[in-house]
């Protein structure tokens, strides 16, 4: 409970998610020399940062499935594919914003790319009603902010993504959900999401809520019955732009008004 004071719901060090940022169902591609195939993940915890799971590829009525096992070291995973007949590839996956992004090899030389992100599932609807807590919170701050990033790689492949969060007038807030797109010379892709940010289910779990002092945001948690107030980050808003630069580490993250 004491780590879950220092998570910043708007960015925070991959090394402080670990491996449950690659844990869930995935739905993606693997894109090759010859083309593009769809694909699915399963991956779970096998703990001590490590993961294992299943990836399905799909061509045409046919369906590859081969053995996943990781280690962790965020914001990677690196590890093996073993497929039926006794084929071992190895495989490395890099977490971004709710999308994961891998290179399978043989022989140390990569033979696929793929990109997958965290299948759809129903949002939950809220079942508690908040009380009042007096606190401040500045109102330009309030509605849904989006944060976009975009990669390439080698070879004309390249892709985008992005994450909104919902700050709401009482303090709390809700995943807005996310969107990913892929391209290639041969293919392309989109995919979208809502309701899977883990942090931001730690932090309803927990209770905590934000406020504002001056320029300052904070969070106000409960542990063991003692209210602690956490400074999380500076922010400046103009024109629709939110710039939030982290208290603890100074690292700034720039969202827009959706």
């Amino acid at each position: 409970m004491k780590a879950l004071i220092y998570l910043s719901f708007f960015f925070m060090s991959l090394s402080e998610t670990i491996a449950q940022n690659f844990i869930g169902n995935w739905q993606g591609q693997v894109q090759g020399s010859g083309g593009s195939l769809p694909a699915e993940m399963s991956i779970t915890s096998a703990g001590n940062s490590q993961i294992v799971g299943k990836l399905h590829v799909h061509s045409g009525a046919n369906i590859e499935s081969y053995e996943l096992k990781c280690t962790v070291n965020t914001p990677n995973a690196i590890g093996t594919l073993s497929y039926k007949d006794g084929t071992v590839f190895g495989i490395e996956m890099a977490w971004q914003n709710n999308t994961i992004q891998q290179q399978i090899s043989y022989n140390n030389q990569v033979i696929l790319q793929g990109s997958f992100a965290k299948k759809t599932e129903p949002t939950k609807p809220a079942t508690v009603a908040t009380k009042p807590d007096g606190l401040f919170r500045d109102p330009n701050l309030v509605g849904a902010w989006t944060h976009h990033e975009n990669y390439s790689s080698n070879g004309g492949f390249y892709g985008g993504s992005s994450t909104t969060i919902v700050l709401n007038a009482d303090g709390t807030i809700d995943d807005g959900g996310s969107s990913a797109y892929v391209s290639g010379p041969n293919s392309s892709g989109n995919a979208s999401g809502g309701g899977d940010n883990s942090v931001i289910a730690q932090i309803k779990a927990a209770g905590a809520r934000w406020f504002t002092k001056g320029n300052m945001l904070y969070w106000r948690i409960t542990i063991n019955g003692k209210v602690t107030d956490v400074p999380n980050s500076k922010y400046y808003i103009e024109k629709g732009a939110l710039l939030l630069t982290d208290y603890n580490t100074g690292k700034k993250m720039l969202y827009y008004k959706k």
